[in-house]
């Protein structure tokens, strides 16, 4: 959540930091890697954006999250 709460306040250069831990914590969670990448896409990394886009859509996530992710790659 920190992470997310950072976006909202235009730091996801600070939010990438967050996302990095988490992921120590929850590989595997689907919604950490499409916040992780919108981060990185904010910052300008977009490669990398894409590759944590790519890892979400390999996971479990909402219906509201597939439909988000959807239409960035849209």
């Amino acid at each position: 959540m920190w992470g997310e709460a950072l976006i909202a306040r235009n730091r996801s250069d600070l939010a990438l930091a967050k996302f990095e831990e988490a992921n120590k914590y929850a590989p595997n969670w689907g919604k950490l890697h499409l916040k992780w990448g919108k981060a990185l896409y904010y910052v300008g990394r977009k490669d990398e954006a894409r590759a944590q886009f790519g890892t979400a859509m390999r996971l479990d996530l909402s219906d509201s999250d597939k439909r988000k992710l959807a239409m960035r790659r849209g």
